[in-house]
């Protein structure tokens, strides 16, 4: 299969306009490993954007002469597919570039690749994926951002792909597991404002012990004969319980600062 050309030329043909994805939300499973690899290769964002816009525009830097670079990009004209010769001047790379800005932020919709060395992952958005099993991964996020933990990321990768019996992680698969529970949170803050709010007393390191207690508690109103069940509850309705009790919780909050 002939990959995707990026590049056509403006309608009076004077330029080039490069039609790139806007978001990882846009990128083919395809396209997600590739940029998966080059941040992961290349941990300087500049470097790595550059490696990322060659890639989807096929573009050849031939030979440096004077102050510019001669390129050749492959250009859909007229229904056909041709090689276009360009001088380009390296001043002007840092705006092509900026069309790629949003790989600089995980983005709010959770992506990642279907299956991973044979096992298949947990739905990205995590429907009907239990509740405990949501909050084994946070408590393992967490030990990642606090740490870095690499059994923490092996930990994780096991839980978000049952059955995968990889053992040494990459760090583009690391990646990926992180910017995947990133995007979930974003999600989840949008979902469930009252029960993602930020706290007030802008963080600290989190006791992620006393974090998912509380929930489990919340959850059962204190019985205990619940857990088992509230664990095994679909995440989003959990998470839904959680909201309007944290809604409850501030609307009460208002009421008795107003007496």
């Amino acid at each position: 299969m002939r990959r995707k050309t990026h590049a056509t030329f403006s309608a009076d043909r004077n330029s080039l306009n490069f039609d790139l994805p806007k978001s990882w939300a846009d990128l083919s499973v395809k396209e997600l490993r590739m940029v998966l690899h080059s941040r992961a290769r290349w941990s300087e964002g500049h470097v790595s954007k550059l490696a990322i816009f060659m890639h989807f525009t096929q573009l050849e830097i031939l030979y440096k002469y004077d102050k510019v670079w001669v390129c050749r990009v492959p250009v859909m004209d007229n229904s056909k597919v041709k090689k276009y010769g360009f001088n380009l001047d390296p001043a002007l790379v840092d705006s092509m570039l900026d069309s790629l800005n949003w790989l600089d932020e995980p983005g709010s919709r959770p992506v990642r690749l279907d299956r991973l060395h044979g096992a298949t992952a947990l739905p990205a958005e995590f429907h009907g994926v239990p509740f405990g099993t949501y909050l084994q991964c946070e408590n393992l996020y967490q030990g990642i951002m606090q740490s870095q933990s690499p059994e923490a990321v092996s930990a994780m990768l096991k839980l978000l792909y049952p059955g995968i019996k990889k053992g040494h992680i990459q760090e583009w698969v690391a990646l990926m597991i992180i910017q995947w529970w990133a995007q979930l949170k974003t999600l989840f803050g949008v979902h469930f404002p009252n029960f993602f709010k930020p706290a007030e007393d802008g963080g600290g390191v989190a006791d992620m012990a006393q974090i998912m207690n509380n929930q489990i508690r919340a959850l059962t109103e204190g019985d205990v004969t619940k857990e088992n069940e509230i664990l095994a509850l679909d995440t989003w309705r959990a998470l839904t319980e959680l909201d309007a009790k944290a809604r409850e919780a501030e609307e009460f909050k208002l009421k008795t600062k107003t007496k």
